[in-house]
């Protein structure tokens, strides 16, 4: 009998699902990229989830201190998912992908948000098919290691918080140290809430004026700052320490009234914290939070490399695989790589949260049914293969009113010549082909390129089309077999932007767009193999510049999601100053 496992997560970061076929990761994609609204969750949070979530205080605190939707009014402690049109949206968009129906369904995977409503929705409409709720840690260690190329690798998980669980005495734990071998993860260690490097790089997220969810951008001016601050509570972390936690009277009763042994602990950040007021949105970036983002950010990347330094030493293992929300901080991923002594590290692409539905549909196929592992994450085109006939008929509507001029060019390997051309001109172009990105990357299919070796590309990105803030870096995509020229990379790949390698010596005045100000560049890694559209537009770049590589940021615009169909991707890009459209083998102009 085939194995059809259908896997869903509704977090506080999004509502994504996912499906898998004999072990096969088939189709995944996220809510926000169906209904346009970034980070949709589909309901809003309310008092049914703050008591899932173990969020016990005052629930103003979380409304003021969060960018969530909350509706604490009405109540959602039961829920009609026949009635929410977005939910049959989402699950007609993988069915229909993944070409089965909900009798095919063999299980469900679920987590976490309105559990009993979902699973009478699919008791009623899915009877034959098994209902499980992974835990939350134990589902992103699955995400980190069941889709890695390795046989076996140590495991870190470090995000903002699980939830509640009566064998943790209620706390929600907010990562784990793991060993994975063959189909087997084995946990070595649990980390409490009060241990949170999420919670405590959001609050600091927050403090810089940044919303819930946007933990990058914190990461992204980090550089800009200096240790201040840093120097002032660095040595309040403590690692192998014990230590009581008293707001969590059971863990205390649980140790017999012993001090609970910590592998690390972050202290009374809070407190620290404190003495700081939240930038306004609109606030100049001061010393104050450039200072407050590096004191977060190499908080984060201490611990980590302790971690991972302990986890080598625990297992032995030559390999490192990271997952959990942290797992998205590619600046720190790589120092990591750098200084724990690993071989290789693999991130899965959509690390945080909304990725668990790979982790659960990989632990219920290969942890709990024991079946031998069959899939790698080489890719991260999960999303729908549009057809000819629906990417003809976007084209042809706006050719129709008007507004656009169409080439359709006999094969794709032209119209990568021709979209060089115009990169090497200056030109902002689009880039849109085969199956969408499920991570939160644009990874070469749903792409905004320009020329990398133009300084001023950056602030004209910024002015013309993205509209967000100018410090942040934009990315580059290199060919990988010419990766290591300029950054150093050597021997290991970085297929999926969760690597931040430095720019070599004399390599970033050739490509000053995508060198951020520490020398660093969140490198993508492309291959022929994975990705030959991509790679043969880079190439044609290549030819004419030599320069293996272009700047590649993703296809939208402040405040909304990626674009996914091929009407989203021309609706984009009539609405912005792009210069030109390369989508399947058309390539669009804008009537003057």
């Amino acid at each position: 009998m085939k194995s059809c496992i259908l896997s869903i997560t509704a977090s506080g970061h999004g509502f994504c699902g996912a499906i898998c076929i004999d072990g096969k990761m088939a189709v995944a994609t996220s809510m926000e990229r169906l209904t346009r609204k970034k980070y949709d969750l589909l309901l809003p949070i309310s008092r049914t989830d703050l008591k899932d979530f173990g969020w016990k205080g005052d629930p103003k605190q979380y409304v003021e201190n969060t960018t969530l939707p909350f509706d604490l009014d009405n109540d959602y402690s039961s829920v009609d998912f026949n009635k929410l049109p977005n939910f049959q949206m989402l699950l007609k968009y993988l069915l229909d992908e993944a070409k089965i129906s909900l009798k095919d369904v063999t299980h469900v995977a679920y987590s976490y948000r309105h559990l009993e409503s979902v699973r009478k929705y699919f008791k009623e409409h899915a009877p034959n098919a098994e209902f499980i709720v992974p835990e939350h840690h134990f589902a992103h260690a699955c995400q980190a290691f069941l889709p890695s190329p390795f046989e076996e690798a140590a495991i870190m998980v470090l995000d903002g918080q699980g939830v509640p669980m009566k064998r943790t005495g209620g706390d929600q734990l907010s990562g784990c140290l793991a060993h994975g071998k063959g189909n087997s993860i084995t946990v070595l260690e649990e980390f409490p809430v009060s241990c949170s490097l999420g919670g405590m790089y959001a609050e600091i997220t927050r403090l810089c004026g940044f919303g819930t969810n946007d933990d990058g951008k914190t990461m992204g001016l980090s550089p800009y700052g200096d240790a201040e601050y840093y120097n002032q509570y660095k040595d309040k972390v403590k690692y192998n320490v014990r230590k009581y936690d008293f707001r969590n009277l059971k863990k205390i009763l649980q140790n017999k009234g012993k001090p609970q042994e910590y592998t690390y602990h972050l202290g009374r950040y809070g407190k620290f914290l404190s003495q700081f007021k939240p930038r306004t949105r609109k606030g100049e970036f001061t010393n104050q939070y450039k200072n407050l983002a590096y004191l977060g950010q190499k908080i984060v990347e201490d611990v980590m490399i302790f971690l991972a330094r302990t986890l080598r030493e625990r297992t032995g293992a030559k390999n490192l695989c990271i997952a959990g929300g942290v797992g998205l901080n590619c600046v720190a991923n790589y120092k990591v790589f750098e200084k724990a002594g690993y071989k290789d590290i693999f991130i899965y692409p959509n690390a945080g949260d909304n990725g668990l539905v790979t982790g659960q549909a990989l632990y219920v196929y290969s942890i709990l049914q024991g079946k031998k592992r069959v899939y790698t994450a080489k890719h991260d085109y999960l999303g729908k293969n549009y057809s000819r006939d629906e990417i003809d008929s976007a084209v042809s509507r706006y050719v129709a009113d008007g507004k656009l001029k169409a080439t359709r060019f006999d094969t794709n390997e032209e119209l990568c010549e021709k979209m060089a051309d115009f990169i090497v001109a200056g030109k902002i172009t689009s880039w849109w082909q085969g199956r969408s990105e499920f991570g939160p990357r644009s990874l070469g299919n749903r792409a905004i390129i320009v020329d990398p070796r133009k300084a001023e590309m950056k602030d004209i990105l910024n002015s013309r089309v993205k509209f967000r803030e100018s410090y942040r870096p934009f990315t580059p995509s290199v060919l990988r077999e010419r990766a290591a020229e300029f950054f150093t990379l050597d021997g290991i790949e970085s297929p999926f932007m969760l690597l931040a390698p430095y720019v070599k010596e004399g390599k970033a005045q050739l490509v000053p767009a995508i060198t951020h100000v520490d020398n660093t560049a969140r490198v993508q890694t492309v291959t022929k193999e994975t990705n030959a559209p991509y790679y043969n537009l880079i190439k044609a770049f290549e030819k004419r510049t030599g320069i293996p590589l272009v700047l590649n940021t993703s296809f939208n615009v402040a405040g909304e999601p990626i674009v996914e169909s091929p009407e989203d991707a021309i609706r984009c890009y009539m609405s912005t100053d792009i210069d030109v459209l390369g989508i399947d083998n058309y390539l669009l102009e804008k009537k003057v």
